[in-house]
């Protein structure tokens, strides 16, 4: 093949799919930890799987949370608002004194939104190979919702927030759509841009609730946090391309 071609070819390849940063749990509509060594909630970072277990909070707490909580039930539960993937954490995103070094992810987490503790934040060091141009895509379910009166019109109305900074708009989250995932688009300078990346800043992403009806608490089915690279083409701009590309080599040829 013509080597011209071959490299136009090559720019015309389309993209892989998003790449997850971190998750914890998956879209299987149950919690698979029950809050002791029984750590049966798969999670992820940058690639690499670890488990972990949900555990019922222990109240509404401030940054920058403790990054090694041991679960526990009852009055021992120890849980708090802050979940840390492992990393390091000396420049804080914010007025709080940041945790330093985290050598491992977690294994517990806040496994239910409620009305006495309606946050939840998730703590991260941003990988360089996250690019200035990406689009991150931050998902977020929950499986189950429980009513003070069963069948009214509940849930929870959901604010997302980076580095303690509101994005996008407030998502109602009621029993009507309960099986549907809530997400937010943001980008790499919503975390300080390139200067921000690597270790030792510490970011986090952050839901804020307020209850609608009768709701009491809603359980957590999974949360992950994507980057997606640069936009695909449009085929028919892909084709169209493609076919000119094709045209000037047999122009070429003949």
């Amino acid at each position: 093949m013509n080597h011209k071609l071959a490299t136009l070819l090559g720019v015309l390849a389309i993209p892989a799919h998003g790449a997850v940063l971190w998750s914890i749990g998956g879209d299987d509509q149950t919690q698979d930890g029950n809050g002791d060594a029984t750590l049966g909630d798969v999670a992820t970072l940058n690639g690499a799987t670890f488990n972990v277990s949900g555990v019922q909070e222990s109240g509404e707490d401030p940054l920058p949370g403790n990054p090694a909580n041991t679960g526990g039930s009852g009055g021992t539960r120890d849980i708090d608002d802050d979940y840390y993937f492992a990393g390091v954490y000396t420049t804080a995103a914010g007025d709080y004194a940041p945790v330093g070094n985290v050598p491992t992810s977690e294994s517990y987490y806040d496994r239910a939104l409620t009305n006495g503790d309606p946050n939840m934040r998730w703590h991260f060091n941003v990988p360089e190979t996250v690019g200035a141009n990406d689009t991150l895509t931050f998902t977020v379910d929950f499986y189950n919702l429980n009513e003070a009166t069963p069948g009214d019109t509940s849930g929870y109305d959901m604010t997302f927030w980076v580095d303690g900074n509101q994005v996008g708009n407030m998502q109602p989250h009621s029993d009507a759509d309960l099986s549907a995932a809530q997400s937010w688009d943001f980008a790499l300078s919503d975390l300080g841009g390139a200067a921000e990346q690597g270790s030792g800043f510490d970011h986090y992403l952050e839901i804020r609730t307020s209850p609608v009806g009768s709701s009491r608490w809603a359980s957590l089915d999974y949360v992950q946090l994507e980057a997606n690279g640069n936009a695909i083409p449009e085929p028919s701009s892909s084709l169209l391309l493609l076919g000119t590309v094709g045209f000037l080599f047999l122009r070429r040829r003949s």
